[in-house]
């Protein structure tokens, strides 16, 4: 009995850190958009980059191997990114990486339609940052245009 104790003790721990390493001790990166391009469009489809800047308040580096997101403007979804690109942030520094990534045409339109020059542009991007030794969940958010930055824009 007291064999089956000790290897159901040593499952357990062994279990723990595992599961412990899917997400890693640490401040939450800051990430935040600092472009967004648009790219080819078909009539059903729109591709964009998406440039975004990854803060690490941490002491230590982030290797990231990949980056898993959704980006909404003015509380609706624009586009979901994914990316594999190797990338190391330094600790208590910042790295950009530009993803590219695709979206329906109806939810481009649907932006603008609903987008008025007496408002903000905000965005809020969440997401998970996969690192070599785990993964770090963010959520950032923020203005990309302020509305007096749209004076020279036509009316819809």
């Amino acid at each position: 009995m007291g064999i089956f104790v000790r290897y159901l003790t040593c499952i357990v721990f062994v279990a723990m850190a595992g599961c412990a390493s899917w997400f890693m001790k640490g401040k939450p990166p800051e990430v935040l958009v600092i472009n967004v391009i648009p790219l080819d469009a078909t009539a059903l489809e729109q591709r964009l980059q998406v440039d975004l800047r990854i803060r690490n308040p941490n002491d230590f580096d982030l290797l990231v191997t990949g980056i898993d997101f959704t980006l909404n403007f003015n509380g609706k979804r624009l586009t979901r990114g994914l990316s594999n690109k190797d990338l190391t942030v330094p600790r208590l520094g910042d790295a950009v990486v530009s993803v590219e990534t695709s979206t329906s045409t109806f939810d481009v339109v649907r932006q603008l339609l609903g987008f008025s020059r007496n408002q903000d542009l905000s965005y809020d991007i969440t997401g998970l940052l996969h690192l070599k030794d785990g993964r770090l969940p963010f959520d950032s958010s923020g203005i990309l245009l302020e509305k007096g930055q749209l004076s020279d824009l036509p009316s819809p």
